[in-house]
């Protein structure tokens, strides 16, 4: 069978949140591999960094990486109502947090790869790519075979995204009807953008039947354009046509995509919504969209899997004085919950969102400071932040 290769935490998945829980762990001394049975660099949706990433990214030393020139800066969001081009602008400065005034617009091939390798760098050993084929549980921890390879681990991280290993092996993960839509997406050259520090600002667009699109730049000449809508379409229909036509909904968006040319294939992916029943075992834990993903409108899927995995990580380190169950509860439970809040709190933004005249409220709402401070700040992903007054009257 070979040799059984042995390590305090094993990662199945190294997205940005397996990447960056495997910095997190290697860093603090611990024997890590990560899993992941893609190779890199691939395409892949959720290229709108939040502010609220970057103090995390900064603990490890890869925010460097970020700011080096490589991707270009995020200021704020813009939301166009196409019916009737009314706009409204949050910049991420007017937060309640003066620390987080920007983010960055990724291309994720890039990005992921970057972060993998930050993390190898940092003394995690990655195994890529391969795929785990069989996964057994114990008090004293777990055991994976792969298509190349035997491990065994104290604890076992679950970052796998929407494939959601255990959540699946388990049947413990639902899916939100609610929110049962679909991606339809490409890059192009030639977008026009606005001039000065908004040039790297993303665009979303609201549509009828509560569809939108969103306009990303790169550093550079590429753009990232795509439109989500409903998955209940009747018949086949053309989803790369349905793309370029809702484009044109909009006067200001047909004038930024006049001079557009699509570069690369042309994607669409399911966005099923979905969370698991428990996020954590005895030797296991859940982190990102493994144990919750919610929608993309907001960009949280990265920021969420980054803070959950910071968290996930943090648990597990303080599960290895004594080899802890993380059922205990101020471990696994407490993670869940913590997890849990801050999801909640971006569900019922998107709600918000998806209750339509999203723009026409904003305008009214950021009128008041306050309330301005909290919307931008829920926004830039600062969703444990106890001083929003958004989230201490329960509006968010």
């Amino acid at each position: 069978m070979g040799e059984i290769l042995k390590y305090d935490v094993a990662i199945i998945g190294g997205g940005p949140g397996g990447s960056h829980a495997a910095t997190l762990l290697a860093q603090a001394g611990k024997r890590v591999a990560v899993i992941e049975m893609e190779e890199y660099p691939r395409f892949h949706i959720g290229e709108s960094l939040l502010p609220a990433s970057m103090p995390l990214l900064k603990k490890t030393g890869f925010y460097d990486v970020l700011n080096s020139g490589k991707y270009i800066t995020k200021y704020g969001a813009r939301f166009i109502d196409y019916q009737s081009d009314d706009q409204v602008y949050f910049g991420f400065e007017d937060g309640l947090n003066p620390d987080i005034p920007t983010a960055f617009e990724v291309p994720r091939a890039e990005f992921d790869k970057d972060l993998l390798a930050f993390a190898k760098a940092a003394g995690a050993d990655i195994y890529q790519p391969e795929k785990v084929l069989e996964l057994d549980f114990s008090v004293d921890g777990v055991k994976l075979q792969t298509d190349k390879h035997r491990f065994e681990a104290d604890y076992l991280m679950d970052v796998t995204g929407r494939d959601s290993f255990i959540g699946k092996r388990l049947k413990m993960r639902n899916v939100n009807a609610d929110l049962n839509n679909v991606a339809v997406f490409a890059h192009y050259r030639g977008v026009k953008r606005r001039e000065g520090k908004q040039e790297g600002d993303i665009t979303v667009g609201l549509l009828p039947d509560a569809s939108w699109t969103w306009i990303i730049p790169f550093k550079g000449e590429i753009t990232s354009v795509g439109v989500v809508a409903s998955a209940k379409f009747a018949g086949a229909p053309d989803l790369q046509k349905y793309l370029r036509d809702s484009l044109l909904k909009s006067a200001v968006v047909s004038e930024m995509m006049s001079d557009a040319v699509q570069v690369g294939n042309f994607h669409s992916v399911g966005n099923y919504s979905h969370t698991c029943t428990q996020f954590y075992g005895d030797r296991w834990i859940c982190s990102g969209d493994a144990a919750v993903f919610l929608d993309p409108v907001f960009s949280s899927g990265v920021h969420m899997s980054l803070s959950s995995s910071t968290f996930a990580a943090e648990k597990i380190l303080a599960a290895f004085d004594g080899k802890r169950s993380l059922t205990e509860e101020d471990l696994g439970p407490a993670y869940e919950a913590k997890v849990r809040l801050g999801a909640g709190r971006f569900k019922n933004l998107i709600m918000l969102f998806y209750e339509g005249k999203f723009v026409a409220k904003m305008n009214k709402m950021v009128n008041r400071e306050f309330m301005l401070k909290g919307f931008t700040s829920a926004l830039a992903g600062d969703v444990w932040n106890e001083n929003n007054y958004l989230f201490q009257k329960k509006v968010l």
